[in-house]
């Protein structure tokens, strides 16, 4: 078999598999309610933060500042509950038995891990849409989007404010992958759907209370400093969001590649390698058939 026709046939089996993966995911009322919390917090959000704006008589003064703080705060709230719902991901295989039937075709245990960060990736991706979605279309209902001005004059064309918001939310899905990687590990581990939530939350706010160890904590790299709050890398969702949060202000991103998003890829590129190392051994070596 040539190797384009082995990559063709490769590709077909992760497409499978995670086709079948998101099929029977929304058939569980866990996963449409989970989402469907998601899309109302979001919408709730909204709401209560104008009303909240009128109230005090302060406004975000713009669309894209309107959009960028409702998605800061959605991050917030929908992150835990993303995370819950991937860590049933294969633990529902395991759970139901149906992974002795998968196994039993032509599927490695590599393919079949794999196939679920995909899937993972996949979910995250609808996530942050429906986020960005709702932050972007209510910003132009209470405020309106186009070029930002200040006196007549054009601060940003929304060519470049949505330019940049692109690149902070592909910052995003690092943190997110990051987290993905750590209810699969926890997933991959465990038998039942319940025991996998149960073990995934204990571990998930262990690491967000490592997030708050005081910022002056840490250790100095030359001339930068590495504050051990660092650690709890779930807190590092709101670093791209944080960095986005000036641009509507008038305030130009110069680059990127500042200190702290240096910080969060290296922290959570550390952690995804443990955690995506730990679940391919835990799925190559576990005995499904008990």
């Amino acid at each position: 078999m040539s190797v384009s026709a082995r990559v063709r046939e490769s590709a077909l089996v992760y497409v499978r598999l995670v086709r079948t993966d998101m099929t029977k995911l929304f058939r569980y009322w866990v996963v449409l309610a989970g989402y469907g919390a998601m899309f109302g917090i979001a919408l709730l959000g909204a709401y209560l933060v104008y009303h909240g704006e009128q109230a005090i008589r302060v406004t975000s003064g713009s669309g894209y500042a309107f959009a960028i703080s409702l998605v800061l705060r959605c991050v917030d709230f929908g992150a835990p509950i993303l995370f819950v719902i991937l860590c049933i991901l294969f633990a529902l295989e395991v759970g139901n038995q149906t992974i002795k039937c998968i196994l039993t075709r032509p599927v490695t245990r590599l393919e079949l891990i794999l196939s679920k960060y995909i899937t993972a990736l996949i979910m995250i991706v609808v996530c942050l849409a429906i986020f960005a979605a709702i932050g972007l279309g209510t910003g132009w209902y209470y405020y309106g989007l186009g070029d930002l001005t200040e006196n007549e004059y054009v601060l940003f064309r929304a060519g470049y404010l949505y330019q940049e918001m692109a690149i902070g939310f592909l910052f995003l899905l690092i943190p997110f992958l990051t987290i993905a990687s750590l209810a699969l590990m926890i997933s991959a581990f465990s038998s039942t759907t319940g025991g996998a939530v149960i073990i995934g939350l204990i571990a998930f706010v262990f690491f967000q209370i490592l997030g708050l160890i005081p910022a002056t904590l840490g250790i100095r790299l030359g001339e930068n400093f590495f504050p051990y709050a660092t650690l709890g890398f779930p807190s590092q969702r709101y670093v791209p969001l944080y960095v986005l949060d000036d641009l509507p202000t008038g305030v130009p991103i110069d680059n990127w590649w500042t200190w702290d998003i240096q910080k969060m890829v290296i922290i959570c590129s550390i952690y995804f390698v443990i955690f995506f190392t730990i679940s391919i051994v835990a799925v190559k070596k576990r005995d499904f058939v008990l």
